[in-house]
């Protein structure tokens, strides 16, 4: 309510405002109320008269207002003074309560919700053919354009919404023949925040002149803590937008790079052998890594790059105004150093690597779907190559990835029909220069590629899952192979097979193996299982007990590529290890390199005090093999010694019959 001052100050500007209106007659009224009054008297509208005019007025007003009325002039005056009163008393009055009313109309609602932010509105006003004629202030802050670049151009091309041609010329269609048309939209804005907004399209009809339009948007950020309705748009491990959320700010920001010829690039991420994390770990584990994966996201993600998730291990970064492969480069090595290289959880340790695949707008695609089938292969390509890796799409990848898919059907058909066999390469104790036992080494017999070593078709195996099938049918062939050897007469020789974590840790394993073993008379002090230690050795103190039931079975496990992983000192310690085999590539330099020698030199040393046996891989000269000699180490494996060769050629070669028992023979 006006109060005091206000109010005393509302009616005298009412007052002045109506004795403006008053006719003629009145104010000659007025005049003659004045002149009887002091001379010196101040108009309401406050300009001072001379006397001598004032009474001139007067005098002629008078004559006036008697003539007019026929009465005579005192009385004359008397009834047009009141007259006069009232008139003005009742314009003042509605002028008053005028203005009263429009201050109502202007003061905020505090009784209205509030939202965490103010409201805004833009305004724009539209041709027929939805091209902008004029904008207000906001409407160009949004579009970051000034006035003279937004003229003339169509509305869905400026709109952050978009929404494309046809969805605007049904809105203004609506809007010529209903005279108004509202609608609302609701998405992600910044940081991820539900956002909606309100717009109206209005038409303006004139004459023979084409109609207008005028466009008003007012949007809404909603505050965190509302019960959220885009709730479907976010993943709930990670809070991020998900892949149908993703679609859609995908879609519009192909949109604002047409209108604008700015460039974006979408960039999927994929973590490396996340499966096997999953398996090796558990899935608590995995879960911590994908939070991680998304933090690592945010780290990198600043206006004008939007993060999100897929489903699975696989992330996206829409990066808009990416108009070089040095930025999008440079984005990609920012996102890998924020992942880092490994997580420790409640005391394991996990390595951590992803693989990107980047596409672009418009060469690689031009629209949302084709897009991401880009950035998809150009993932699978990057993928291929190793871990941490990033691939930016080519034409030609099309035909690869087209080979890859191909190469995945033939092997899920080689492992059903028989194309998988196994090689065995000779392990030899440097003492004596004798064959000790062999590893059994995988080879795929491919019809058209000829023979396939292990790494052209076993990381295809690990990232399709068919791991455990392929390591099924290793345990199987070897088995038999054992029971061949064994009932051909030649003597029993340890083997080795390499297995993955995800199978050797499989609940029903040893009961399997054993029945192998039954099925095959295979002596299972003779095998070794072979395990890499980056995905080994973490989980195995969580897994202790399935570890000892093999042991109690006589099974001996290695740890493969040792120096490689991420092992402690203290693992090898608590854990029941019987082998460590070297990695090759510490043999490699050997003599020359004297760290690698140093290194060499200290795992054979802690493998003796620790009562563990080292075996050195890859050894291929003389000079290799007898500095390993003078650094203590008895086993070796390596081209020096024999190449992996099928099962007849290894048993002809390296296999020895075993001798006929003796008789005591009685005289008849």
């Amino acid at each position: 309510m006006l109060i005091g001052q206000e109010r005393r100050s509302l009616v005298q500007s009412a007052i002045s405002a109506s004795l403006c209106r008053v006719t003629p007659l009145a104010q000659a009224a007025i005049v003659l109320l004045w002149s009887s009054g002091a001379t010196t008297a101040t108009p309401v509208s406050g300009t001072s008269l001379d006397p001598r005019t004032l009474h001139t007025r007067a005098a002629t007003s008078e004559a006036a207002l008697a003539d007019a009325l026929s009465l005579p002039p005192p009385l004359a005056l008397i009834v047009l003074t009141a007259l006069c009163g009232l008139i003005a008393l009742v314009m003042a009055g509605a002028e008053v309560l005028r203005r009263t009313r429009q201050q109502h109309r202007t003061a905020p609602d505090e009784s209205a919700p509030r939202l965490s932010t103010h409201l805004t509105e833009s305004i724009a006003v539209l041709d027929d053919q939805a091209r902008v004629i004029d904008a207000n202030d906001r409407f160009r802050s949004e579009t970051g354009l000034p006035l003279d670049q937004i003229r003339g151009r169509h509305i869905w091309a400026l709109h952050r919404q978009g929404f494309g041609k046809s969805f605007w010329d049904a809105v203004l269609d609506e809007a010529r023949t209903e005279g108004r048309w509202s609608g609302e939209s609701r998405s992600l804005g910044h940081g991820n925040r539900a956002e909606s907004e309100d717009f109206s399209v209005t038409a303006q009809i004139s004459g023979r002149n084409a109609p207008t339009f005028e466009f008003r948007s007012q949007r809404q950020v909603r505050p965190d803590t509302s019960p959220a309705p885009n709730a479907e748009l976010r993943d709930a491990l990670t809070a991020l937008p998900n892949r149908r959320a993703i679609k859609t700010l995908v879609e519009m920001a192909i949109v604002r790079a047409a209108s604008s010829g700015q460039g974006l690039a979408l960039i999927l991420v994929d973590l490396d052998r996340f499966r096997d994390i999953n398996s090796v770990f558990g899935d608590d584990m995995g879960d911590r890594v994908l939070e991680h994966l998304a933090e690592a996201l945010h780290a990198v993600a600043r206006p004008g790059i939007t993060v999100g998730r897929l489903g699975g291990d696989e992330f996206i970064l829409v990066v808009e105004q990416a108009t070089t492969t040095e930025a999008l480069s440079h984005v990609a090595s920012e996102l890998l150093h924020a992942l880092g290289d490994e997580l420790t959880v409640d005391g394991l340790t996990c390595r951590l690597s992803a693989s990107l695949g980047v596409a672009q707008y418009p060469k690689d695609g031009k629209s949302q779907r084709d897009l991401m089938q880009a950035a998809g292969v150009s993932l699978c390509h990057a993928k291929a190559k190793g871990r941490g890796q990033v691939c930016f799409f080519s034409d030609n990848m099309e035909q690869r990835s087209e080979e890859s898919l191909q190469m995945e059907t033939d092997l899920r058909r080689a492992i059903a029909a028989g194309e998988l066999m196994m090689f065995y390469q000779p392990q030899i104790d440097l003492r004596t220069g004798q064959c000790i036992g062999a590893e059994a080494l995988l080879r795929w017999q491919h019809p058209v590629k000829g023979l396939l070593l292990p790494g052209g078709f076993v990381p295809l195996a690990l990232d399709t899952g068919l791991t455990t099938a392929i390591d099924r049918f290793v345990v199987s062939e070897v088995c038999a192979q054992f029971g061949q050897w064994h009932r051909a007469g030649l003597a029993p020789m340890n083997l080795s097979i390499n297995l993955s974590a995800t199978s050797l840790l499989a609940p029903d394993f040893g009961s399997d193996l054993c029945a192998l073993a039954d099925r095959h008379q295979v002596d299972l002090a003779r095998l070794e299982i072979e395990v890499l230690e980056s995905t080994m050795l973490p989980r195995m103190r969580s897994s202790l007990n399935l570890i000892d039931e093999l042991r109690r079975l006589g099974i001996r496990l290695a740890i493969d590529d040792f120096g490689t992983g991420y092992s402690s000192l203290a693992m090898l310690k608590e854990l029941p290890v019987d082998r460590i085999k070297l990695d090759r590539r510490f043999i490699k330099s050997l003599p020359q390199n004297f760290k690698d020698d140093r290194i060499v030199a200290a795992v054979v040393a802690m493998g003796r005090s620790l009562d563990m046996t080292v075996i050195a891989e890859g050894v291929e000269t003389q000079a290799q093999k007898d500095r390993l000699i003078a650094l203590g180490c008895t086993q070796a494996q390596g081209y020096l010694f024999g190449r992996p060769i099928p099962a007849d050629e290894f048993a002809a070669r390296w296999m020895k019959y075993l001798a006929p028992a003796s008789f005591v023979g009685v005289a008849n």
